[in-house]
């Protein structure tokens, strides 16, 4: 469950069997969690992030098309992404992703199949009698979720698809997972250093802002391995998934500062019928606006 994986609370108790790989600090702060149970390996990353870069970091994702432009590849071990296709589109956000990668030999090339739906659990914010705005935000806190989740040739008629058995040589892989984000609580651990780095910032005049979102990713992975090999564990930890979350976050950023023409083109193709929306039920999210009484 992709709701409860992001949301349970990670703590000296270990809730939900998670283990700290770390936290990584610099220009972007964020925590890394990990667990490995029956071969599948699961990650958990959470960052603190201000609201004008939600659009931004939901065209990274949206755009899978352009996975190839900035998602790192690694020789020593080999790790790199030789195809990213967009299969199918349905609706604002939902869509079927064909990500294939090449691992280090003698292990094949490992193809998953993903498919990612968009939705969110934000209510509106009812007027009161004094003109004022109650919190009325879903049950579990009000957040964008995005679900992510293998298909394969099971699935052709559900998704409407002609999914083709894997070629000769390339292993399907199965992968669970999804982001949410919400109104970052203001006792997270991860609020002190955004805010350090803010205040840092306003020293060179730029303003400090209280509309942080917690943005968190995890993930399950099945590999189709007798055996994860534990230096290729080390690596994907310690390495590899911190590299591609940095990369990640300075893709958003460089979006937001118009330095990405092409994911800026296709934001302002799909702003009125995807990137509008989240615009607005982020301001709702987080307080920001208040809809009109009837």
């Amino acid at each position: 469950n992709i709701l409860q994986d992001n949301t349970t609370s990670l703590d000296q108790d270990n809730d939900g069997g998670w283990l700290k790989q770390g936290d990584h600090t610099g220009r972007h702060n964020f925590s890394m969690y990990y667990k490995l149970i029956n071969n599948q390996l699961s990650c958990r990353l959470e960052t603190v992030v201000h609201a004008d870069l939600l659009v931004p970091i939901l065209s990274v994702l949206n755009e899978s098309e352009l996975y190839s432009t900035w998602l790192p590849n690694y020789n020593v071990p080999k790790m790199k992404v030789v195809k990213s296709e967009k299969l199918h589109q349905s609706g604002r956000c939902g869509q079927v992703v064909n990500v294939e990668t090449e691992v280090p030999w003698p292990l094949a090339t490992r193809q998953v199949i993903l498919k990612a739906v968009a939705c969110d659990n934000i209510d509106s914010y009812p007027e009161v009698e004094n003109g004022g705005k109650i919190d009325c935000l879903g049950k579990d806190g009000g957040r964008i979720l995005i679900s992510i989740r293998s298909i394969d040739c099971q699935n052709n008629l559900e998704e409407g698809l002609d999914i083709p058995a894997a070629n000769k040589g390339v292993v399907r892989m199965k992968v669970e997972g999804g982001f949410t984000l919400g109104k970052c609580p203001s006792d997270n651990p991860l609020v002190k250093s955004s805010m350090q780095y803010d205040a840092t910032a306003a020293s060179l005049e730029a303003p400090l802002r209280d509309d942080l979102v917690l943005f968190t990713f995890s993930f399950c992975v099945d590999p189709q391995l007798a055996l994860i090999p534990q230096p290729f564990i080390n690596f994907f930890l310690r390495t590899a998934m911190g590299q591609m979350w940095n990369m990640f976050l300075n893709v958003a950023e460089e979006i937001k500062a118009e330095k990405r023409p092409a994911h800026s083109e296709a934001i302002e193709k799909k702003r009125e019928v995807l990137y509008d929306w989240i615009e607005e039920r982020t301001r709702v999210m987080l307080g920001q606006v208040s809809q009109p009484s009837s």
